[in-house]
């Protein structure tokens, strides 16, 4: 008795012929299943939000203006040793967690121009020497103040921590083993409060440079080994601990 197939495949259909049908076969099988995976229904949905606190709880943000005011008095010629350390701390922060562009506000009085100019002249070199773009922008002079001031500012976000004020549920007799309604607030709400840079929450902050005194002895150890040779092939590996450099 001639065993028989469990596949349609047509009569007279070769072995290889069978085996690239079934090949895509299978392939369109992951295909479906694949895509099927994607297609989640309401449940799935919310069983996903039951266990992520952050969709649950999510942390809100608010901006915040942080502003320096750099007065600039009489007679003037620039900044003072202690406005550019003022002024340079200033600017490191901003470059921590600053979101926007950084505002330039000087005063455009008809008096005290040339004092106004060298101070101002003096910020906008520390501000190129940190590398941070600026918005320069003239407002009239304040009554209030008794001399004129010098504003730089820009804008940060703030942490707002979630309220977990949802206590009506015993969660000592959790039988349906769910998720209450409290669940992960308390550590959203510590994260929230105890972030120093609240915009570490929204993106990561920018790399360091590498230490150079690691890599030179590291490097110095590698040509001692002779893998950096181009005649050897220049092959990797690790370099030999404590193996002085060829002088």
């Amino acid at each position: 008795m001639r065993a028989q197939s469990i596949l349609p495949f047509p009569p007279g259909c070769s072995p290889r012929r069978r085996i690239l049908l079934l090949a895509y076969a299978l392939l369109a099988g992951a295909v479906v299943s694949g895509c099927d995976s994607h297609h989640r229904g309401p449940d799935d949905i919310l069983a996903v939000k039951l266990n992520s606190p952050e969709f649950s709880h999510p942390i809100d943000f608010t901006d915040r203006t942080e502003v320096l005011e750099v007065e600039v008095p009489d007679d003037t010629e620039g900044l003072s040793p202690n406005q550019q350390v003022d002024v340079y701390r200033f600017l490191e922060r901003f470059k921590r967690e600053a979101t926007g562009r950084l505002v330039i506000s000087a005063p455009s009085a008809p008096r005290d121009r040339a004092s106004i100019a060298h101070s101002l002249k003096g910020i906008q070199r520390e501000v190129a020497d940190a590398g941070i773009d600026y918005r320069l922008t003239r407002v009239p002079r304040s009554k209030k103040a008794d001399v004129p001031l010098i504003q730089l500012a820009y804008r940060r976000p703030v942490a707002l921590p979630p309220k977990c004020d949802h206590w009506q549920e015993n969660v000592g007799r959790n039988e349906p083993r769910l998720p209450y309604a409290n669940f992960g607030c308390a550590t959203q709400r510590n994260t929230a409060v105890m972030i120093d840079n609240a915009r570490d929450l929204k993106r990561s902050q920018s790399e360091d440079p590498r230490s150079s005194e690691r890599r030179s002895v590291t490097w110095s150890g590698y040509v001692a080994s002779g893998k950096g040779d181009s005649d050897s092939g220049g092959g990797g590996g690790d370099a030999k601990k404590g193996t002085p450099a060829k002088k």
